[in-house]
């Protein structure tokens, strides 16, 4: 019998229950017993029970589309764990640009422009290449800290890291799945902890809600640090 379960039924007689609600803490990170081949094997699984399903939407990647034009970015690009690739045919097709995506399972070479690779490791031919990098997948990452790092050094001088955030990834919604979580606030402070020296908070964008769900958006915007290695 479980710890919640014991005490409710000592508590009955009085009418009250007790919640333990999962990951009260602002950050959850998970820690896979099995390492990287079970956050790996984890991953490819969960990539092809939700192959079909879209998270990314118009409405929101307009906003970066808008911001991008704004700057005078918008030529190449790259997107992180775009799963069936929506948002990468999406941004091709409105700012007439090169982009790709990426997806630790092998069903992206099912999609055009999708390339299998797991989003935390640097590869060489991606050094300073990149007007953008987009995102709504942070919450996948087993080192969250390692993969924007990764991804601070795909950019260009001048180029611009798009972070997708809701508080579906607050540590609420973490887990084997999804293994990082952090509430919207807190995200602010983990990108100064660990961007220092590689990136660095530049804006944050809100809309109210996505074009398919009815929860708000945080577009967190990093920049390269001015004294990035």
């Amino acid at each position: 019998m479980g710890l919640t379960r014991f005490l409710n039924k000592l508590i009955a007689p009085t009418g009250k229950v007790i919640v333990l609600k999962k990951h009260m803490e602002m950050v959850y990170q998970h820690d896979y017993q099995g390492g990287y081949e079970q956050y790996r094997d984890v991953q490819i699984a969960a990539n092809k029970e939700k192959l079909g399903n879209l998270w990314a939407d118009e409405k929101t990647l307009s906003r970066v589309v808008d911001d991008l034009k704004a700057r005078g970015l918008g030529a190449t690009g790259i997107c992180h764990g775009a799963r069936n690739g929506y948002e990468v045919e999406f941004f091709r097709t409105a700012l007439k640009a090169e982009v790709i995506g990426t997806d630790i399972s092998e069903t992206a070479t099912q999609f055009d422009h999708m390339i299998v690779w797991d989003f935390h490791k640097e590869n060489p031919d991606w050094a300073n290449k990149f007007d953008f990098v987009y995102t709504n997948s942070l919450d996948q990452a087993m080192e969250p800290d390692r993969a924007l790092r990764s991804w601070a050094k795909q950019l260009q001088p001048n180029g611009r890291i798009y972070i997708e955030h809701t508080l579906a990834h607050s540590a609420a919604g973490a887990g084997e799945m999804d293994p990082f979580g952090a509430h919207p606030m807190v995200m602010p402070y983990l990108f100064f902890k660990w961007g220092r020296g590689a990136y660095e908070l530049d804006d944050i964008l809100e809309l109210e809600s996505k074009a398919n769900k009815d929860i708000k958006v945080w577009l967190f915007v990093l920049k390269p640090s001015g004294d990035a290695e």
